[in-house]
């Protein structure tokens, strides 16, 4: 047969129980006052954490209009790829793989704080600085006067810069930075840096995405200058021969008049100069047509907020960390006065 357990009797083991935790307040407050000592100690020594963060949108351009490709094949150039293809390259989530590829963070970390001096520190030196790792390299006699804003003279140096340099690109992109869609089906994009150090924070921030929209401009519009280039080279050469065909008919016309050949050369030189003009007024049309293309393609970033100063400061204050470990303290202390009541009962 079971045992059968009466309120009344639970109610009095309740009540007894509770009589003996409150009978062991002292070690309670003991317990209580060592875990806020350890809380109050953590919080003093944490570090700081500014937080930095960015909002943008990416700008999907269409491709070229119809009607510019069929200029620029009349006189043997291809306008398919100038805008259409890269932009896949920057569609999706491939901005947030673009934005910590080692390219962009690692030219963002060999960037100047002061960009005017050369000589200024970098933000890669900042990192170290504020995080550590210029200590610990300190202690390498290797590396005792070892920086980012110093040209290395030698190869192994250069080899040295490169190999720090991508340690300190792995702890960045690995602890301090998070690129991500607020949302799913959303197109902006939040960049998120924290650090020690706001300074680094905010400039890395701002930077990162400078480089991601510079990168994006240099691959959308790469093809399209180069095929400008072209363009405006064979515009200059038309002009010139333009112009060339013209003095000779000026050269022509008052040249003897009674003189049938001179009637045949000026005659030639008239429909050569037709040719020449309307090459060049198709060849003018299609360049004025890729520079509007051009000019359609930026921006191509549309920042929505930057980090401004002061930073957050991610951390709590010492007392949030002495109140939560006192109360830590009080819970741990009340489940082992239940664990020293149980025992008692056996």
């Amino acid at each position: 047969m079971s045992e059968k357990i009466l309120l009344s009797d639970l109610m009095s083991l309740v009540g007894k129980a509770i009589k003996y935790i409150f009978s062991q307040y002292i070690l309670i407050l003991k317990i209580a006052i060592v875990t806020g000592c350890i809380g109050l100690g953590y919080g003093y020594f944490e570090k700081d954490k500014f937080k930095a963060e960015a909002t943008f949108i990416v700008e999907e351009k269409s491709g070229s209009k119809s009607g510019l490709g069929a200029l620029a094949s009349s006189v043997g150039f291809d306008l398919g790829s100038l805008t259409g293809g890269s932009a896949g390259l920057f569609e999706g989530d491939n901005i947030l793989d673009i934005m910590q590829s080692r390219l962009i963070v690692e030219k963002v970390l060999l960037s100047h704080i002061d960009t005017t001096n050369p000589s200024s520190s970098t933000l890669a030196d900042v990192y170290a600085a504020s995080h550590g790792l210029s200590k610990k390299w300190a202690k390498n006699p290797q590396l005792v006067t070892f920086n980012f804003y110093s040209t290395p003279k030698s190869e192994s140096e250069k080899l040295k810069k490169d190999s720090i340099l991508f340690e300190v690109y792995q702890k960045v992109v690995k602890d301090h930075l998070e690129v991500m869609r607020q949302n799913k089906k959303g197109s902006i994009i939040n960049i998120q840096v924290i650090s020690r150090d706001q300074i680094f924070s905010k400039l890395f921030t701002e930077r990162l995405l400078k480089e991601t929209g510079d990168l994006y401009v240099d691959i959308k519009t790469s093809n399209m200058n180069n095929n400008i280039a072209r363009l405006q080279i064979k515009a200059d050469s038309l002009h010139d021969k333009l112009y060339s065909k013209s003095y000779q008919a000026v050269a022509l016309v008052n040249a003897n008049s009674g003189m049938k050949s001179n009637v045949v050369n000026e005659d030639l030189t008239q429909k050569d100069k037709t040719v020449v003009f309307t090459l060049y007024g198709e060849v003018l049309k299609n360049l004025e047509g890729l520079k509007l293309s051009q000019i359609s393609q930026t921006p191509v970033i549309q920042v929505l907020d930057m980090p401004k100063y002061p930073l957050v400061n991610q951390n709590y204050h010492w007392l949030i960390y002495l109140l939560g470990g006192f109360l830590a303290g009080v819970l741990l202390g009340v489940f082992f006065a239940i664990y020293l009541y149980t025992e008692t009962l056996q």
